[in-house]
């Protein structure tokens, strides 16, 4: 699987026109590299600005964590931690994040955010399983 710009673009596009369809709130995506680094960002029309950071933030912390961020949630309640354990400004326990991987290598991380948490979770896997069609 190759994750660049235009893959994920392609990929966004499809799970948007699916987000647009359904009614629901509008949501941002984000895609980033294995390092964190943002690759392809999209909000789409009347999201508000600052799901920026929240997609960001989580697809940032899928990828320097390499767990999706529902479980690094899990994590932190079952060992009583805090975000702040981790020493990284950047990371969210919001679920809504996945890490992408070719077999067992971390290739980078995809996050959504604008909808319920759990509707984040639906959407983000969404755009996973295009990502990693597209190949």
């Amino acid at each position: 699987m190759i994750i660049n710009t235009m893959t994920v673009a392609a990929a966004c596009q499809t799970t948007v026109e699916l987000a647009s369809q359904d009614g629901g709130q509008p949501v941002c995506l984000a895609a980033v590299d294995a390092s964190g680094a943002l690759i392809y960002l999209y909000r789409m029309d009347g999201a508000p600005e600052r799901l920026i950071a929240i997609a960001l933030g989580k697809a940032y912390t899928a990828a320097r964590m390499g767990v999706p961020t529902a479980m690094f949630r899990q994590r932190l309640l079952k060992e009583q931690l805090s975000l702040a354990d981790f020493l990284d400004d950047k990371f969210t326990s919001l679920p809504g994040g996945l890490p992408l991987f070719e077999g067992e290598r971390l290739i980078g991380a995809v996050g959504v955010s604008g909808r319920t948490l759990e509707d984040d979770v639906v959407l983000c896997q969404r755009f996973a399983e295009r990502i990693r069609t597209r190949e």
